[in-house]
């Protein structure tokens, strides 16, 4: 694959405005600390000083007018804080409007008082930042600004004080309502989404420092790992996880289907803080239903600014697509064959065009890769989509034969396959879904056998299973990170069954050597609220 071209200057960067805290105004009701935030998604605490009744609310309304989505972008319940007069949120820089209206509403949408809430950095600000793999040996630092000139990424090592400029050289993306395929992305979910930029830059030092500049604003400081290259021994951790979601939403693009976010969170995700805090991973991969936006732009847009704080500019993280990102009725695009569900509207329209301008795998060409591969340290690993074709005769099926025909197993001897819905689980009740798993099993797995894959990993299903080995592949499937899919799971009686779990939580892989591969399940344990160890195996090569 092939590299931008990127032209390379010294540079030094800009100062970042300190953030400022506003005494509350004698007259409101509803004070804010800070009220002019240094960057997106820096915490704000707010405080009210008055009684609160049933149903009273802090709102966050969009100061923009301009767009079609004109509700709460976010909401404190608090009546759901047992009596404390303050709480702390992090959220996104919106863009457009200047920041956001902080109003305390009452149980009849009646207005008490209101604040606002501004961003230091304005509506330019390089945000939303995530950084990935790209071709052999190089990095991609990825981001969201209102503006769509060109930016700029900076970045020093730890034995220099000079900043090395890279200039980007490819036009900003962008799209527009009209370019998805139904309502509720066309219509009332719509906002503008800003310009989405992309600037390649050399594999980094260990401690470089990396920033990103657009105009005259200028993101946080992060200090990513560097990429391990292929081939390269280092025993390092990678986060296998799927169907994710944001802090304050819900299935259905935020937590009640209408947009808003809501806090306290309706949904814990008490092991996407763990993995933050794991300081064992290179590589996080997200296999399908990203955000759960649902139509909702502005889910996306706090969906990527809570992955740039957890984990995604800490090490390259890549993505693909699932169900909630593309399925629905009417995409000229989509895959609609005699069996299965894939003629729903589970995307609510977005038709998987906010997923592919924000993470869909990119090598210098204009089209989106839905399916793609990398090599990381000892694996090589291949990313299906199972929204698109994947039967016999098809390009994905083609592509795929052919990816797995051409691994150097001297330089990676393991190969893992991720697609968002498996071929194997166990729980009952899911006909329609089964009829899919069935056409993987007769039309993929023979290509994953053919080409000894050792491990195939999926989500769809919001719970933990792992499976023995068959036909010498290992099937894991962890997609409940944030989500479980219910109470409890009637199981079929299956000889390949080896574990399951209805508990939130992701996987680590740790890639130990050639000939071992340890995988350990990090789960949710509410009774002794921490998240722990609730299931390890490993996978090992014959010597």
């Amino acid at each position: 694959m092939g590299l931008f071209s990127a032209g390379c200057s010294s540079s030094t960067s800009s100062t970042t405005p300190s953030p400022t805290t506003a005494a509350p105004v004698p007259s409101s009701c509803v004070s804010l600390s800070p009220a002019h935030l240094a960057h997106s998604y820096d915490p704000v605490k707010v405080t009210w000083h008055q009684s609160v009744n049933d149903g009273d609310t802090i709102d966050f309304v969009l100061k923009s007018t301009s767009d079609p989505f004109q509700g709460s972008a976010f909401r404190i319940l608090l009546s759901a804080l047992n009596g404390t007069n303050e709480y702390t949120v992090n959220l996104v820089n919106p863009r457009g409007g200047a920041g956001y209206k902080v109003s305390y509403r009452t149980a009849d949408g009646d207005e008490v008082c209101s604040t606002d809430l501004a961003f230091a950095q304005g509506e330019d600000e390089p945000a939303q930042a995530y950084l990935t793999v790209f071709g052999d040996d190089s990095l991609q630092v990825n981001w969201v600004s209102a503006s769509s000139k060109r930016g700029e990424v900076l970045y020093r090592t730890p034995s220099t004080t000079t900043w090395t400029q890279v200039n980007e050289t490819s036009p900003a993306r962008t799209y527009k309502a009209q370019e998805m395929c139904n309502a509720v992305a066309i219509y009332i979910g719509f906002r503008d989404p800003g310009f989405f930029h992309s600037v390649t830059i050399p594999n980094l030092e260990s401690g470089s420092e990396v920033r990103i500049r657009q105009g005259a604003s200028e993101s946080r400081s992060f200090t990513p790992h560097p990429r391990i290259l292929a081939g390269d021994a280092s025993r390092h951790s990678v986060a296998l996880l799927g169907d994710l979601g944001v802090d304050g939403g819900s299935m259905g693009g935020g937590s009640r289907g209408v947009g808003t976010m809501e806090f306290p969170p309706p949904y814990i995700s008490p092991s996407l803080a763990h993995l933050k805090n794991n300081n064992r991973i290179r590589l996080t991969m997200l296999y399908g239903d990203v955000s759960y936006a649902n139509g909702y732009g502005i889910v996306w847009d706090q969906f990527g600014a809570q992955m740039e704080q957890s984990f995604a500019m800490r090490a390259p993280f890549v993505a693909s697509v699932g169900n909630h990102d593309y399925v629905s009725t009417n995409n000229p695009k989509g895959w609609y064959p005699d069996f299965g569900n894939y003629n729903q509207l589970d995307s609510s329209g977005e038709c998987g065009i906010p997923f592919a301008h924000r993470y869909a795998f990119r090598d210098g060409s204009e089209e989106p890769r839905y399916w793609y591969s990398f090599d990381y340290g000892l694996v090589h690993y291949s990313m299906m989509s199972t929204e698109h074709n994947w039967l016999n005769g098809s390009d994905q099926h083609r592509w795929l034969e052919d990816d797995l025909a051409n691994v150097d197993r001297e330089k990676t001897p393991w190969v893992i396959v991720t697609g968002h819905r498996p071929m194997y689980q166990t729980c009952k009740g899911f006909d329609v879904d089964q009829q899919i798993s069935d056409h993987l099993i007769s039309d993929v797995a023979p290509v994953l056998r053919k080409h000894h894959v050792d491990v195939f990993v999926a989500g769809h299903y919001h719970l933990y299973e792992r499976t023995a080995a068959i036909d010498g592949i290992v099937h894991v499937l962890a997609g409940s990170p944030r989500f479980i899919e219910g109470p409890s799971c009637a199981r079929i009686e299956v000889p390949w069954y080896r574990k399951g779990l209805l508990t939130h939580g992701y996987v680590e892989l740790d890639v130990v050597d050639s000939s071992v591969l340890n995988f350990t399940y990090w789960s949710y344990n509410s009774t002794i609220n921490a998240v722990t160890v609730a299931d390890n195996f490993q996978v090992r090569k014959a010597q």
